[in-house]
């Protein structure tokens, strides 16, 4: 019966340290785990500007090695980039309108917003590194890790402290 009593309190010493010092870590190191995920956020920004710019250039090439190659291709970008209506009968004419480019500005906003909740800090990290949250879990998990000692731990030989008494 000892035995499995010894089993017990170590079993509870364990669950309230290992809670409590997790509370107290975690008020400890919340505001770096949060900048960590503000650093990977803007590292995964970087990587998709960078992708961008990467294909602005290969389209810069590719259009550049087209004018090197066709002469006529100019007349044709012409018309769209600077709104001179084509000369050929059978060229499609392009008519952009601000409704069109507002409905592409919202597709493109929307996305952008998809790409950047990914990287957000997550809510609970967010609520844990408040300045009262972690005054409240540094003196919770440090108020289990005191429990777990006073109440779960090693209790002693009884027959050393009834010595002690006698001796007094």
């Amino acid at each position: 019966m000892r035995k499995l009593e010894n089993i017990f309190r170590l079993f509870l010493f364990m669950v309230f340290s290992a809670i409590g010092v997790c509370a107290v870590s975690m008020a400890v190191l919340g505001p770096e785990w949060k900048k960590l995920y503000q650093l990977n956020a803007a590292v995964k920004q970087t990587e998709r500007n960078n992708q961008k710019i990467e294909d602005i250039i290969k389209d810069h090439q590719i259009l550049t090695a087209q004018i090197n190659s066709d002469a006529n291709i100019l007349r044709k970008i012409a018309s769209v980039t600077l709104g001179v209506e084509p000369c050929e009968p059978n060229q499609p004419v392009v008519k952009i309108t601000a409704d069109t480019l507002s409905r592409t500005k919202a597709i493109f906003e929307q996305q952008s917003q998809e790409n950047s909740d990914d990287s957000q800090v997550p809510k609970w990290l967010q609520r844990c590194t408040t300045a009262e949250n972690r005054i409240i879990l540094f003196s919770a998990g440090a108020g289990l890790v005191v429990i777990s000692f006073a109440c779960f731990g090693n209790r002693g030989d009884k027959k050393s402290k009834a010595a002690k008494h006698k001796t007094e």
